[in-house]
């Protein structure tokens, strides 16, 4: 079973918050849950892109993810070809899935949390 948190907030928007405080509660109960960034919300994988709230970085946050072992997140290779950025802008290591398969992965699972 796979728990996906789709974010398609930009990192500056206050449920993009929420969804990383659900995604690493979810990490630290060994769920191993699928982050997948649409949209707006690549920018949360994009090194230059960082925000901190109330003296926390949502990057070093995203960080914790290696720690449990969390698949590496799926990006929608349908907008990374339009931005063609160099590969250090990236934070970690990510999935690039076009659209239509991340939709065809998000309706086989009935476990999906979108913010």
């Amino acid at each position: 079973m796979t728990i996906y948190i789709v974010q398609t907030h930009g990192p500056e928007h206050p449920s993009s918050w929420h969804g990383q405080d659900m995604l690493l509660a979810l990490a630290t109960l060994e769920l191993n849950p699928q982050l997948v960034l649409l949209g707006d919300a690549l920018d949360h994988w994009r090194v230059s892109k960082d925000v901190v709230r109330h003296n926390r970085s949502l990057q070093k946050r995203y960080g914790l993810l290696e720690l449990y072992d969390c698949p590496a997140p799926l990006l929608a290779s349908d907008t990374l070809s339009a931005e063609a950025l160099p590969e250090d802008d990236w934070l970690a290591e990510y999935q690039a899935l076009s659209y239509a398969d991340i939709a065809a992965r998000l309706a086989l699972s009935d476990k999906v949390m979108r913010f």
